[in-house]
């Protein structure tokens, strides 16, 4: 079965997904060291869940690695936009769901290339 276009799309959803939680949780008055701490915890614990939900249908390795990097980038910068006070909510999570479909864009056109035979 063809799974490519799900992943994309399970990329943008947990990049908006994180993005969303991170901007609930880490407050407008926080430090943006503390904003990037809080939102890296935030996104490797949701990582942790989609993994948890995601990894039987769709294979361990290929929903891990993607999350793996989304949480990590989207939380930990998401986390220092939040506290930051200044960028709007919606422009974050926006940006949550860009990073994770151009991550997953990434680990898709990266696996095409190892694959050698046919």
């Amino acid at each position: 079965m063809n799974f490519k276009v799900i992943d994309l799309l399970i990329g943008a959803f947990s990049g908006i997904l994180i993005a969303f939680a991170v901007c609930r949780i880490v407050p407008a008055h926080w430090n943006m060291l503390a904003g990037m701490i809080a939102g890296g915890i935030v996104g490797m614990s949701l990582k942790f869940a989609l993994l948890i939900l995601l990894a039987p249908f769709f294979g361990a390795f290929e929903v891990m690695i993607p999350l793996s990097l989304i949480a990590m980038v989207v939380g930990m910068s998401g986390g220092m936009a939040a506290a930051h006070g200044s960028v709007a909510h919606g422009w974050i999570v926006g940006a949550g769901g860009v990073t994770g479909f151009i991550v997953a864009v990434v680990i898709y056109q990266s696996n095409k290339k190892l694959v050698t035979f046919k």
